[in-house]
């Protein structure tokens, strides 16, 4: 039996918390909990905090014939040029096992439960400070994705706003009130479409909220469009449109199905939707794919709009999270986790978002 100085003491020197924080899998949650916004702008460790990220899109331009021995004809154009300023942020948390939970530990060292206690520990130390950091990226991607920028707060009333390229047209409002069985909200879903398709885009993905959803398979024209009408009047409908009807309709009109993403995060006063239920997001072909890498598995990502960049956190040699443990055995007895991170969603195709907000 190990005391529980001696346990924690032991965790942190084979690395047990480090890898936690490093394992490039925490950025997609579990299989209960999701991170979206994770499959979209993907983490990528970078070697500094603030450098100009040139977004560089070449549009394909197609060739011509020409005689078997005449030289390649150069085209011109066809490319779209940009750069960011890239000036990661830096937040962090605190959170403690108190002198009860203390206490149970040393119940489980006490009878020979070593594993079980370093499982509580590890789990802590997940669900307090690498998931609150995690959680606190994946709702500065949406904003990102939804708002063009991200709003840092911290303490002492401290903010600080990050802006993004906002093509026009990108993001507009909804043409009428979606629940409005008199105005057709597809017709707003086929203008961002041509929107996109006007730039050289393909939509791939669509992802907005179940509030939303519901709302278009509850409008008569949406059922008009992709459910049963009867006959018998101009415009008598058969009861409320599917999702499985409504995806059918879109797959017809060269759309993808709808993905919808109601996850939500907490503060310490309530708890908000990491995309707000407002709104509807396109993402289109990039030709932009990322690889992670863990170890004996890999993630293959495609059409990603950019990444989120990880930096190098104060105090350390390398890019990464970073968690420190510390036990204390003065009254009241505890143990402080505390992480930190350097990070910044980086969106390089911003031309490949759509958005349409205020839906109501």
């Amino acid at each position: 039996m190990a005391d529980l100085m001696t346990l924690v003491t032991q965790m942190l020197q084979d690395g047990t918390f480090t890898r936690l924080v490093r394992d490039p899998r925490a950025q997609f949650g579990t299989p209960r909990r999701e991170y979206l916004g994770a499959t979209i702008l993907p983490e990528r460790t970078v070697p500094e905090n603030a450098y100009r990220e040139d977004a560089i899109r070449y549009r394909t331009v197609i060739a011509n014939d020409g005689t078997r021995y005449s030289p390649a004809q150069k085209k011109e154009g066809g490319a779209l040029v940009g750069s960011f300023l890239v000036e990661l942020g830096n937040s962090d948390i605190l959170r403690e096992l108190n002198g009860r939970d203390y206490d149970a530990l040393l119940k489980l060292l006490q009878n020979n439960n070593d594993m079980e206690a370093m499982a509580t520990l590890i789990n802590f130390a997940d669900i307090a400070v690498n998931r609150a950091l995690i959680e606190l990226v994946e709702k500065q991607r949406w904003d990102a994705i939804v708002n063009s920028s991200v709003v840092r707060v911290g303490d002492n009333s401290y903010t600080e706003t990050v802006a993004y390229a906002n093509p026009s047209g990108h993001r507009v409002a909804a043409g009428g009130t979606w629940s409005n069985n008199s105005y057709d909200p597809y017709l707003d879903i086929l203008a961002m479409k041509k929107k996109l398709s006007d730039k050289g885009y393909t939509v791939t993905r669509i992802i907005t909220s179940t509030t939303v959803v519901g709302i278009l398979t509850g409008n008569t024209k949406i059922a008009q469009r992709a459910g049963f009408v009867r006959v018998l009047s101009a415009s008598d409908v058969v009861g409320p449109v599917s999702i499985a009807q409504l995806n059918q309709r879109l797959q017809a009109d060269g759309l993808p199905n709808i993905e919808t993403y109601d996850l939500r995060y907490r503060t310490q006063s309530a708890d908000f939707p990491f995309l707000p239920t407002t709104v509807m997001v396109f993402v289109a072909t990039t030709g932009r794919d990322e690889t992670i890498d863990w170890g004996d598995n890999s993630r293959f990502l495609v059409d990603t709009l950019g990444y989120t960049a990880i930096g190098r956190a104060v105090g350390q040699g390398e890019p990464g999270r970073v968690i420190k443990v510390r036990p204390f055995d003065n009254k009241p007895p505890r143990i402080e986790f505390e992480g930190w991170q350097t990070t910044l969603p980086v969106i390089t195709e911003p031309e490949a978002i759509g958005v349409i907000n205020t839906i109501s």
